[in-house]
This record gives structure tokens, sequence and C-alpha cells, in this order.
């Protein structure tokens, strides 16, 4: 019976080739972007399911109000919370602490290379299930200066080799001798620094003043993360009563009005996706992604089943009558049934076969040819397959033979409205609200790219500092015939995490303020092209001690200013331990993307924390520029890489063109979808209708009304189809917009002409079907009536 059910289908397919055709091509273009989605999908919630005791690992996080009511969830605690815990609670198996204070150049065998490294302790290899490739777990740390490697970071130093007892040297954290090579885990982990050395080498690094006092610090939060292993039978409650003690330690805030911390735990397997929490270590994507990736996959296949449905439905009269024919010689419902599914399912894998054809050669970077993702390939398809044939065959095994063998059997929903009708407004209320959207993120992107933030960002290059003495190497730039200006910075204004932060108080206001700010020299006022409101730049021989600061309008305000010129002089503690003297009030400007308010900031002179040069270049041949810089900076750092950049393009990089243009090309697939789907419906229509029209014709209609019969109902779903879609574009662009606190309108003419476009698009569909249907000779339609 099944092998019967197989010839039929492909007869059957074979028969009618261009709803093949259009069912095959409408259901891969869907699924290739499905089968995307669930590779991304995959390697997503593989992070860290190689760790052998993953239900019982939590990692601490810390939940902190601020005094003005901003609440952040940090992934990170303060360091000396691993050793507490690990002290006093019986419930505990293991505890360690992650450090990610060890990023630095380090050089080996005669090669430097950027290293990405944490400090930890042997608790870390007995909760992880990281493996060593060489060394021994049980003395991995003997020696405070320790350190284990990844296999990667091994081998980009010494090669294929055995690297056990080599020495790395760190610029600014001295040697480390290699004690262990971590072999490649399994899958993904969010812990995926290149090397983990001893935790016992921080006291010295602290006291040596290369590493800032945190070992002892409950005050420092960033930059440490706690990871707690329970005791069999120990889980969330238990973790979260001993976190409860530990929160009771910042009561004293409470009661001094300084706001609230407390401690909070997540279980491993929460970790990824990524909830975007301040100070993760996690490279994830966000769930907000994975969801929406989940979500845009599963509405283009709801869309292609749509097709196949809508496609089945009309061609019911055709296969009502066979089914009818069946019924009369003793075939039973579900055996119809069956069939049905089965050739609902060989037109699904055929387009799986299909969209694995155009995966392989469109992206043949994608990791899509090992058993466990095959096979989860082949139980999707299985599924569409019986999903999108469920209601064709449940409707088609219904007909009556008395009926069906007399006349056609309309499928009707609640109130009598068609099936083929309810799903062409669907799927065309998906198209433009998907239109309506992609508008307004187009408009919104466009917008952050050109608009003012407030800065010059126009032929300023940026170029590393590294650890050059900065005075030197600016003096030799300015040399430069082409460079106007040139000043040093701790980061690129208008890039996302480039601001650092710090406590800002006044004798009045104890508590203080959260400020964003930026370490500069005097130059950077003058190269950046920012507007002093009140007083002036730093002193010209400023001294390694920080004595002044440089604010901007919002920060006059915070600290309790009606005018920016009564800020002028004022005094103020810089995390309560540096005095300084406020000499200039800057005109507000985005010193953070446009999706972030402006909020108070300063400039502080900080060499220390200098990592680039930022040179006004004057208009003139650029790659000629660039060489001459990059000739100057080589002399200052042989031998290391080259990486400047021009400061509007990596701003113009962050204006989202990336997600514009997969959010098109999704866009571009769901209408394509939609408008293969009226194709067939309206070739399959215009067929069954052909003598109605020859009949038309010969009573004298002309071809204007002709088109328009045939072509009025599917413009009248188009348009309800455009009405259910307008407020769920709108709302959906709203939610969009709100993440960005400088943003456009929704723009309604927009939207009105993506419909417009969308339209006409549907209008040339239509009549490329209904104008062939018109031209035909009424005598050949009518020749044997």
């Amino acid at each position: 019976m099944l092998k019967r059910y197989i010839v039929l289908a492909f007869r059957n397919l074979r028969r009618q080739r261009l709803f093949t055709f259009i069912n095959i091509a409408g259901l891969a273009i869907s699924m290739a972007v499905c089968l995307m989605v669930l590779v991304s999908l995959h390697e997503t919630f593989s992070y860290d399911n190689f760790h052998p005791h993953a239900g019982r690992i939590f990692r601490v996080t810390t939940k902190v109000e601020t005094t003005d009511g901003r609440k952040y969830h940090m992934a990170s605690t303060p360091l000396p919370l691993g050793e507490a815990i690990n002290a006093g609670y019986k419930d505990v198996e293991q505890v360690t602490s992650v450090y990610s204070a060890l990023i630095d150049d380090a050089a080996a065998n005669g090669k430097e290379i950027p290293v990405r490294a944490a400090f930890t302790n042997e608790a870390f290899f007995r909760i992880f299930g990281f493996k060593l490739k060489w060394g021994n777990a049980n003395t991995i740390f003997a020696d405070p200066n320790s350190i284990v490697v990844s296999d990667n970071l091994a081998q980009r130093y010494f090669g294929a080799g055995n690297p056990v007892g080599k020495v790395i040297r760190f610029s600014k954290y001295g040697n480390y001798t290699i004690s262990g090579v971590l072999e490649t885990p399994p899958s993904h982990s969010h812990l995926d620094f290149d090397a983990y050395a001893s935790l016992a080498a921080v006291p010295v690094l602290e006291q040596s003043k290369a590493l800032p006092q945190m070992l002892q610090s409950w005050d420092q939060v960033q930059g440490a993360y706690t990871y707690v292993l329970m005791k069999e039978g120990k889980g969330s409650k238990a973790i979260n009563d001993l976190l409860a003690v530990e929160s009771h330690r910042y009561d004293i805030m409470k009661k001094e009005k300084r706001g609230s911390l407390s401690f909070a735990s997540q279980p491993l397997n929460k970790i990824t996706p990524s909830q975007e929490l301040y100070d993760d270590i996690t490279s994830s994507p966000p769930w907000g992604k994975v969801l929406t990736e989940a979500l845009v996959a599963l509405g283009l296949l709801i869309c292609a089943c749509f097709n196949y449905i809508n496609l089945t439905i009309v061609r019911s009269l055709q296969r009502a009558k066979e089914v009818g024919i069946q019924k009369v010689n003793g075939a039973q419902r579900w055996q119809i049934f069956l069939q049905f599914i089965i050739e609902s399912v060989i037109l699904c894998f055929l387009s799986f076969i299909l969209a694995i054809t155009m995966l392989s050669i469109a992206r043949p970077d994608l990791r899509i040819w090992n058993a466990e993702i095959l096979l989860l390939f082949l139980v999707f398809s299985f599924v569409t397959g019986v999903v999108a044939g469920i209601i064709p065959a449940w409707s088609l095994s219904s007909f009556q033979p008395v009926k069906v063998l007399k006349n056609m059997v309309d499928i009707k929903l609640f109130g009598g409205i068609g099936l083929r009708k309810t799903l062409i407004v669907i799927q065309f209320t998906l198209s433009i609200a998907s239109i309506f959207f992609l508008i307004t993120v187009a408009r919104q992107f466009s917008y952050k790219a050109v608009v003012d933030m407030g800065f010059a960002r126009k032929d300023i290059l940026d170029v590393p500092l590294e650890k050059t003495n900065y005075e030197l190497i600016k003096q030799r730039m300015l040399g430069l015939k082409d460079v106007e200006a040139c000043t040093a910075t701790s980061g690129v204004l208008g890039m996302p995490r480039e601001t650092r932060f710090c406590r800002i108080r006044t004798r009045e206001n104890k508590e203080g303020i959260e400020f964003g700010y930026y370490a500069t020299d005097n130059d950077f006022i003058k190269t950046m092209h920012l507007t002093l409101v009140a007083g002036t730049n730093f002193p010209a021989a400023n001294t390694d001690q920080e004595r002044y600061i440089v604010i901007n309008e919002r920060a006059a305000g915070a600290l309790g200013n009606k005018t920016p010129g009564e800020a002028i002089g004022q005094n103020v503690w810089l995390n309560d331990s540096t005095q300084v003297s406020i000499v200039g009030v800057l005109k507000n400007f985005n010193y953070q993307p446009i999706e972030v308010d402006i909020r108070p900031m300063a400039l502080r002179f900080l060499p220390q924390e200098f990592t680039k040069l930022q040179l006004k270049m004057a208009k003139g041949d650029k790659p000629a520029q660039v060489a001459a810089v990059q000739d100057i900076w080589q002399s200052f750092n042989p031998g290391k890489e080259w990486k400047a950049e021009w400061m509007d393009e990596s701003l113009a990089a962050r204006n989202g063109r990336e997600v514009v243009s997969m959010l098109s090309f999704l866009v571009f697939i769901c209408t394509l979808i939609a408008a293969l789907g009226l194709l067939g419906i309206v070739s399959y229509t215009s067929f069954i209708r052909r003598k109605e029209i020859s009949v038309r014709k010969v009573l004298g209609a002309d071809v204007i009304s002709l088109l328009v019969l045939l072509s009025q109902n599917y413009l009248k779903l188009i348009f309800i189809a455009a009405l259910i879609a307008m407020p769920i574009g709108i709302l959906g662009s709203s939610f969009f917009l709100r993440i960005f606190a400088y943003r456009v309108s929704l723009g309604i003419l927009p939207m009105a002409l993506g419909f417009l476009g969308l339209f006409v698009l549907a209008l040339i569909t239509i009549l490329s079907q209904t104008w062939a249907t018109v031209q035909v000779n009424p005598a050949k339609n009518l020749r044997n009536d």
C-alpha cells in the first residue's frame, strides 16, 4: 500500500508541474532560511553542554539599584565573594572565581600576541568539564605564576609540540610558566578565555600596583565572576538562601539611602542564550536575537505551508472527483488521508533536497554536514510535511462521493469564509506588515548614519596607541603636513562600550552620581570640534596628577548648578578618592550611540588610560596619508600589527546595514512566497473559469471588464490584508523605535509607498495569468460544448 501511495504521489506531482514547482520553490526557499536558523539555534543551545555537573553549577550575579532609581543586573560580583561562600556554607561542594584582568599583549617564542586571559584557582577544573591535553590536573597551579593555555593559543605560539614548561611574558603582568594545555572543548562555552592563570599571583600584582585592589574589596563589582557547584540534592533554594545571607553585607547602603546591592543565582544552562546582563563575558547571542530568528523562520515556513494548502485546495475539484471514485470503490477515509499526507511529506523532502543544495552553494561555511544536524533537518522536513498536509488531507478525505461527483465542494471556515481567501489574506498580511517594519528600520538606521551627534567624525583617523609614550608619538604625528590636529583618548565617541564610568559627588551630595567619562588630553576638544559653553579647556601644562575635569551641560545640572557658569571652579570628588576642580562645561553631544539619551559625562586627564590617538587629517589622498602615519607608528611599534581605522567608517559600520540587509532578504522571501502562491491560485482559477470567460466574450464583454472580473476578488483580499497589516506593522515599528532615544517618526507616507509597491507586484502577478486567459479564442474553449 505504501509503495502505491508513493507512486500515486509522484504521478500527481508530475502531472501538475506548475503547482509542483511553485510548492517546491516556496518551501525550499523558506526551508533554506529555517535550516540556517536551526544551525544557529543548535550552536546557541549547545553552549556548556559538556560539563559533567551542569545541573548543579550556578553563577552568582549582582543586582544594583542606584539612588536615582536605575537598576542594573550584573553578571559579575565582588572578587572576595567566592572565598566567603567557600568558607561558610556546608551545602557548597566547590567554589571558583574567574577574574578577567589578565588582558594584555604576551610574548613567547619570538611572537607577541594579544591574549585575553583570566585568573582562577584549581576548583575551576573540578567544577567545569574542561580537559587537559597536556599537564597534570593535580599540580596545575602549584606555582603562583602558572598558566594554563588553550590549545589554539599554544599552537599559535609553539606549533603542535608540547609547550608545558615554556614561559609567556605579559608586558604589564610579568612572566608565567605554562603548566597545562586545554583540549578544545566539544562545544562552545561562555568561558572562552585564551588562558587561565593562578589566582595566587594576584596579591603580588596588587602590591606592585599592576592591578587595582580587588581581592579584599566588596565595593568593586565589575570584572570578577563567581561560580558555585552545589552538593547533590542541593539546588536553587539552597544557593539562594546563602546568597540572601551574603547580601546582608550591604544593608548599610539601604540604611544610608545609597541605593541597594544584592546577589542572585543563575543556573549554568540559563547563561546562554545571553540575558544581556551588564559586564557579561558570554559571546552567545541574546534571547531577543534567538527569538527573532526563530519567529522569522517560522513565519516564512508558515507562508510556504499556506502556499501548499492553498494550491491543494484550488485543485480540490479534480482531487475531489478522485476522492469520490476512491470512496465508491471502497476506500476508507484514513487511507485517503494517509495518501495526501504522504504526498505532502514527499514534496517536503524534495524541497529539503533543494534547500540543502542551495545552502551548500550559497553558504559553504555553514556546518550542516554532521549526523546530528542532518537528522534534525530530516525530522524537521517530515514534521513540516505532516503539518502542511493535515488541512488538505482532512478536508479532501471528508468529501462525500455523491456531492463531489456532481459539483465542486468548497472548503469553508467560520461564517462560510473560504479557506483559500483566508490563507491569501494571512500571507499578504505578513508580507505587508513586514514591509512596513522594514521601512521603519531602514529609515531609522539611515537617520543614525547621518545624524549630527555633536562632534567631528569626518577625516578622523583612529590609531592604536599601544604602550607608546603618547606625547612623543603625538609630536611626530603633528609633524606630518596632512595632520591638522592630534589627541590621545581612551575611546572613540559614539561607539558602544567605549565609555568608561565613575562616580562623582559634591560636598552637598554625599551619594554621588554615576558619570560616563573619557580620558583625554587638552587637544581633544579642538580635534573633536566640541563647543565650550562656559570655562576653559584643560591647562596646557597639565601634570600626571589629575586635578581638573571638563563636564557637559547635563552633568552641570545634575551637580545642582542652575547655569553652566555656576559649575566653573566647583570642587568634586571622583570615586570618593580624588578631588578635582571643574574648569569647563561642554555643550551636550551624543558621546554614546543614539540609542541612549545624553547623560552626565566628563573629560578626565588620565594618561595611563589612553589607548588611541585620533588624528584630524586634511582633505587629500587618504591611502597616502595612512601610509605616512603607519611609517611613524611602526617606528614606535616595530613588528606590531597595524590596525588604524577611519572614525566615520567605524561609526557607519554600526548603522545597522547588516540588520537592514538581512531583514530585506527575509521580507523579499516572504513576499516572493506570497506572490508565488498568488500566481498559482490565479493561474488555476483562470483555467477553471476559461469557459465562462469565453461565453462572456461571445456575448460582447470587452477585455478590460473581463480583467476586472477575474482580478477584483484578489485585489479586494490584498486591500483587506493591508487594513489588517497596518496596525500590526505600526505596533511592531513603534516597539522597535523605542530602542532609540533619538528616532524618526513612524512615517505613514513611506509605508503607503511600500504598500503601493506590493500592490503593483500583486497586480502584475494577477494580470500575467488573467491576460492570457481573456486573450484565448472562445472557439477553442467552446468547440466541444
